[in-house]
């Protein structure tokens, strides 16, 4: 008999909070909730009365779970989640998911396109993945993802369920999570998120007396006052305030006959038992046993698989025909002992765990023994490959059945396919569980590839430290030959240079040489010489012998990997000759750049070719400033979903539309990624995001402004990093725009200073053109000093080369050589991209021209200060109209708004920029003259003037020009 209560009981108070916590959800402010107790105690239904809330307003509804038996199966929970929102009408296709379809493709199939496991792949990555998918699917209506019984959560669920409670509050979606009471990394998480007020914590209470007897009244179909004294006693003494326990408690009643309707009411038959465990227990064996002792021993068998069971196996172990297979599923769902499984359509599983352990206590151990051995052996019969848990699967029964080696044997397989998958946490774990069970002594080789395997996992979880400790137990060990240690060694000093232990990989690399001296192999000295080239090109104090050292072994190894072949090696090493190259020629580490590209193509490495793309679009935007193919870059970085890769492309395209004085798209692409590199933990990432703040300010010149970027790039440890010295580039901008020289000259100062003992990594800092315009500028250069920058490489970047232009031509002016104004052109020409540096270096160099007399100097501090003051930099703007004054040039007085219009003007409706025209037709300035100087078109001013001689009544131009007293 079904029974169970049509309302909740005692859970008023939380059913509240989780409406309150989906009207936030709806309206853009979720978050999350987690529901903990022990078993039975309401989580479930909770969860199901939530959904039907969300679902009665219209809310997106995800749900998945987790279960003991797939404990290491990577985003199970996540998994049936997202195939639930499929099956509710599929994954938006949203263009803002474009860059996340490929991470995604892990969990969804379809979005997968054939791509397997990337080398960028990042669990973080995915994580902003999976937020952004929710975040789509619960724009405008809210969304409710629930997911179930996370005690027995894999280790890369909970790495995205702890990102996910970090970053939710701001979105439309609401995460439920139900956890067990018992100790876990999920209710870790809950208790602490709970503290740090980033999750709400529901802990769920037993019933009261009370609620005991009105849940049994609920369930029964009566009132309260309407049961016997004796049946109210014998739950509350028996069910412990347990809702599921009382229900339990009343079907198995009913089903033995001691619990009874007659006309009179219910009444209770004497001889209940009161053992709870052992009544819950009896009444599901009882149930078991009434559907036939076949459908009993298959229920049995089934509870040895665990919890959820394929029905193959099942149907295999029991001698079942596909009809009496069928039957079961049926009486044993009718039973409620069973339902199919949501993710898995020939899986199925016990209604709860209650159910399973019901029927596992009763199998005695031999039974269990054999019973496991032959579900083992169905397994690996039916399915030779064992893809996907069937390998966990299979390994957990071979343990139950006693065969230690064979389980242990099959979770090392089971570890290598979950590091090939990228879920390195759950490698760790099966792997250290196969070594654990695999014997030493018989089976030495296939523990030693476990542990090697284990050292991969470790280091693909970046665990250095624990890799480095396992990495000294092989290099000791006479389990593994010494060029096998080598490879292991090299590989885990690969770990130190990407994590910035230098030291540690310096001494990786030193133990790996010293074992391939007796034995040299070129295939594993290519991918050492790679990871010591990076050394010496990345570690500090570098100099022309470190970076000479560095090339040769870079050479070296790109050489032979490029005949073995190993396409990855050969694409490694040309990224670092590449590196190497731009302090000689651009063009040069363009030629590395186009031979790791074609590398990648032709064996299939798409991020590689992705990498190498980027960096080839770089180099020709430093180059040029033309922006065409790094957007290309860009857009292919979006279609491949590297989202790391792409990251690294809109952060070059912020920086340059900085320099294009794009200020606003600027500041929101770089706020962007701030959002996105700090959510996702990625530090340096995050301190370039600040940069390109910084540089938004600074080129504005707004010192506060910068001074609190500045202040955030401090706290994240910026001033420490490899970005320091572009800061200091754009410090000294900023200090430049507000007249400060002193300043901006010991920014400069600094740049030097830093690059003398650090790796150049950054070519636009000003070391290379604005410095030695400053110096010129000051007399502390000459020729000498012109021609040492103009050998660097970097000086012919177009950024620099328009300082660098402007600095030869006040040498030539201060010459008296008539060809400066010729240099000052071809500055303003290679400047034509960047509106804000052309001008300061107009600013700079006409106080020369005036003093040298050379050039157009008043033409060119009109032209500054009009950009300077329409761009409200007000302290390089009045430096300019200061100049002007001291040349007995006409100056315009400067006013903002309307107030910059006289009244006698402005009372007629002539506007600002109308006045400033007509200021200028005050001085007989014809309209391309005008349209120069206001940066405007010709064609704009000659409607400002048809205005102006419309507003102010005059027949002509000369009659505007005497209203402003140009005779």
């Amino acid at each position: 008999m079904q029974v169970s209560s049509p309302s909740v009981v005692g859970r008023a108070a939380e059913l509240s909070a989780l409406h309150n916590a989906l009207s936030g959800a709806r309206t853009g402010h979720g978050g999350t909730v987690f529901v903990v107790s022990e078993a039975g105690l309401g989580k479930s239904r909770l969860v199901h009365e939530c959904i039907a809330d969300a679902t009665r307003s219209g809310m997106a509804v995800l749900r998945g779970r987790a279960t003991e038996a797939g404990a290491t199966v990577p985003f199970r929970p996540l998994t049936e989640a997202l195939f639930s929102l499929m099956r509710a009408g599929g994954v938006p296709d949203d263009p803002a998911l474009a860059p996340y379809r490929a991470a995604l493709g892990r969990l969804i199939p379809e979005w997968s396109e054939g791509a397997g496991h990337r080398e960028d792949d990042s669990p973080i990555v995915l994580a902003e993945s999976i937020l952004r998918l929710l975040s789509v699917v619960g724009r405008g209506r809210g969304a409710l993802i629930c997911l179930s019984d996370l005690q027995d959560c894999d280790a890369e669920t909970m790495g995205i369920l702890e990102y996910l409670v970090d970053n939710l509050s701001g979105q439309p979606v609401l995460l439920l999570a139900t956890i067990r009471s018992t100790p876990s990394p999920a209710l870790s998480l809950a208790q602490s998120s709970a503290r740090d007020r980033a999750a709400q914590l529901m802990e769920l209470r037993p019933l009261t007396d009370d609620q005991v007897c009105e849940l049994a009244a609920a369930s029964l179909g009566v009132a309260a006052d309407e049961l016997p004294e004796s049946l109210l006693r014998w739950l509350t003494q028996g069910a412990d305030g347990n809702p599921f326990v009382v229900e339990e408690l009343l079907r198995g009643g009913i089903d033995a006959g001691a619990l009874v309707r007659s006309g009179a009411g219910w009444q209770v038959v004497d001889g209940v038992p009161r053992n709870v465990p052992s009544t819950v227990a009896a009444s599901v064996i009882d149930r078991a046993r009434r559907l036939g002792p076949q459908w009993h021993h298959a229920l049995e068998a089934a509870s040895v698989i665990g919890r959820r069971f394929p029905l193959d196996v099942l149907q295999q172990m029991c001698g079942l025909s596909d009809d009496e297979l069928y039957t079961l599923v049926q009486v044993g769902s009718e039973a409620q002992l069973l339902e199919p499984s949501r993710s898995s359509p020939d899986w199925c599983t016990f209604r709860n765990a209650w159910t399973a352990e019901a029927f596992a206590i009763q199998v005695m151990p031999a039974k269990r023994r054999s019973l496991a051995a032959a579900a083992a052996a169905a397994v690996e019969s039916l399915y030779p490959d064992m893809p996907g848990e069937l390998c966990q699967l299979a390994a957990t029964l071979r343990l139950t059945a006693g065969d230690e080696p064979a389980a242990g044997l099959l979770f090392a397989v089971a570890g290598r396919r979950a590091l090939a998958d990228g879920a390195a946490a759950s490698a760790e774990r099966l792997l250290n569980r196969a070594i654990e069970l695999i014997p030493a002594q018989s089976h030495a080789v296939q523990r030693a590839e476990a542990l090697e395997s284990l050292l991969y996992a470790l280091t693909e979880a970046g665990d250095v430290d624990q890799a480095l400790r396992r990495g000294v137990d092989l290099y000791g060990s006479t389990l593994l030959a010494p060029a096998q240690r080598a490879e292991l060694l090299t590989r885990l000093a690969w770990v130190c240079v990407v994590g910035g232990h230098w030291e540690k990989a310096a001494e990786q690399v030193a133990i790996a040489r010293r074992l391939l001296a007796e034995s040299p192999s070129p295939a594993q000295f290519a991918p050492l010489d790679v990871v010591e080239a990076h050394l010496f090109t990345l570690a500090d104090n570098q100099g022309d012998d470190r970076a000479a050292r560095a090339e040769a072994l870079a050479l070296r190894a790109v050489r032979i990997a490029e005949e073995i072949p190993l396409p990855a090696t050969a694409c490694q090493g040309r990224q670092v000759l590449a590196l190497l190259a731009r302090r000689r020629s651009f063009e040069d580490a363009d030629v590395h750049l186009r031979s790791m590209f074609a590398t990648a193509d032709a064996y299939g490495l798409p991020i590689w070719r992705l990498r190498a793309q980027i960096r080839l679009a770089t180099n020709e935007l430093m180059r040029t400033g033309d922006t065409e193919q790094i957007m290309l870059a860009r857009e292919a970085a979006l279609s491949l979903g590297a989202i790391t890769a792409g990251a690294q492309a809109d952060a070059t395209v912020a920086m340059q539309q900085v320099l294009f004085c794009e200020f606003g798209q600027a500041e929101s692409l770089a706020e962007q990624l701030l959002e996105s590199t700090t959510r996702m933990h990625q530090e340096s990432e995050a301190q370039f995001s600040l940069v390109i703040k910084i540089a938004v300010q600074a080129h504005q010149g707004r010192q506060e402004g910068m001074r609190r970027m500045l202040a955030e790039f401090r706290r994240l440890g910026g001033e420490q990093s490899f970005h320091a010295p572009v800061v200091f580039g754009h410090r000294a901008i900023c200090a430049l725009l507000g007249e400060d020289r002193p300043g901006a000259e010991a920014e400069m100062a600094r740049i030097r200073e830093w690059e003398r003992t650090h790796p150049t990594i950054y070519y636009q800092s000003g070391r290379y053109g604005l410095g030695l315009l400053l110096e010129v500028l000051a007399d502390r250069a000459g020729r000498a000093e012109l021609a040492e920058t103009r050998a660097a490489e970097a000086s012919h970047l177009r950024w620099n080369l328009q300082f660098v232009l402007a600095a030869e031509a006040v040498l030539l002016g201060r010459e008296g050589d008539p060809l400066a104004a010729v240099k000052m052109a071809e500055a303003q020409a290679a400047a034509a991209p960047y509106p804000m540096a052309r001008h300061l270096a107009l600013r700079l160099v006409a106080e020369a021209a005036l003093a040298d007399g050379w050039g157009e100097p008043v033409d060119w501090l009109r032209a500054a200060e009009q950009h300077f003051h329409s761009a409200d930099v007000a302290g390089i703007a009045g430096a300019c109209r200061t100049l002007l004054r001291k040349t007995g040039a006409r100056v315009m007085q400067r006013r903002t708004g309307n107030s910059a219009v006289p009244a006698q003007f402005s009372s007629r409706g002539v506007t600002a920029r109308e006045f400033e025209v007509l200021m200028l037709l005050g001085e007989r300035r014809g309209n391309p003259e005008i349209a120069k100087l206001l940066f405007i078109s010709p064609r704009t001013v000659e409607k400002h003037v048809a205005s102006l001689l419309d507003k102010l009544d005059r027949a002509d131009r000369r009659g505007l020009s005497e209203l402003v007293g140009g005779g």
